[in-house]
């Protein structure tokens, strides 16, 4: 049960932080500044233990560079793949990374999936896809964001195998927060060169509301963390399947909050699809 309660609290953490960035103003480049706040806020407290299981498993730093540098890579792709469509179309193709994960982690780490496991995951893709064509203005714009969307698909993969990889080297979850810290403290390099080059400015001209910050840099690293953590229990395909869990919440609020009522029964559908094959995939680990 401790990889699906970990999980599960990175879901509502990683849909909370995503809803405010949502609703901030995109001058204000919310992910820049939390980022950058996670290593200074959490660094102190974690980096030490964090170094000295390192020290012990060298691989850690390996992994930290990998998943840093491609992490930097996927924020940079998603990020302009939203400005070509909208994010309710690109980041449902994103998430259908646990196919290609499991792919990978079938032939070249020798892990194996049962047929049922392989087809839920084929069954939450489905969902994903469905999700993200729900509406027209998506479905044409996409076409242009493919690229983007497909290289930051490409990028998840990466940075999650070098998770998994890392994960097992981790006793407690400091450790995860820790080597998050390393791993956003590369990728905040990659936010701050495309800040500059887009703005001419290496600080954002705005600031996020203060609870806004305080409340996002805690969610989106400790987020990333519980997925690493729950990997050393769990096969990344597993893992990064579960929390798509987040963007059904996405779909559900969109919805009733905020009155997102285009193509709602098409997202609606895929939404049931994507519970359908996390349900399968959840069963199958407890």
């Amino acid at each position: 049960m401790i990889p699906l309660l970990a999980v599960g609290l990175s879901v509502l953490l990683h849909v909370s932080w995503n809803l405010l960035t949502r609703h901030t103003d995109r001058e204000a480049n919310f992910l820049w500044w939390v980022v950058g706040l996670y290593v200074l806020v959490f660094g102190p407290f974690t980096l030490p233990d964090f170094f000295h299981a390192a020290i012990q498993s060298p691989v850690l730093y390996f992994c930290a560079a990998i998943s840093g540098t491609t992490n930097g890579l996927y924020f940079l792709a998603l990020r302009k793949a939203y400005i070509l469509a909208p994010a309710s179309a690109v980041y449902p193709m994103v998430r259908s990374s646990p196919l290609f994960i499991a792919l990978i982690e079938t032939i070249f780490f020798g892990h194996h999936f049962d047929m049922l496991s392989w087809f839920a995951i084929m069954v939450a893709a489905v969902g994903l896809w469905i999700i993200a064509t729900s509406t027209n203005d998506g479905v044409s714009r996409l076409s242009s964001a493919w690229p983007y969307a497909l290289l930051a698909a490409l990028m998840t993969v990466v940075y999650s195998m070098s998770d998994k990889m890392a994960a097992s080297n981790m006793q407690v979850i400091n450790i995860a927060l820790g080597y998050v810290c390393v791993n956003y403290a590369i990728s905040w390099i990659f936010l701050s060169i495309e800040q500059k080059i887009r703005t001419h400015h290496w600080i954002p001209k705005k600031i996020p509301h203060g609870f806004s910050l305080a409340f996002g840099t805690f969610c989106i690293g400790v987020a990333y963390a519980l997925v690493i953590f729950s990997m050393h229990w769990l096969s990344a395909a597993y893992a990064v399947t579960l929390t798509n869990a987040g963007i059904v919440l996405t779909v559900l609020f969109g919805v009733t909050w905020l009155k997102e009522h285009t193509g709602w029964r098409q997202r609606a559908t895929g939404a049931v699809l994507v519970v359908f094959g996390l349900v399968i995939v959840g069963t199958g680990v407890v």
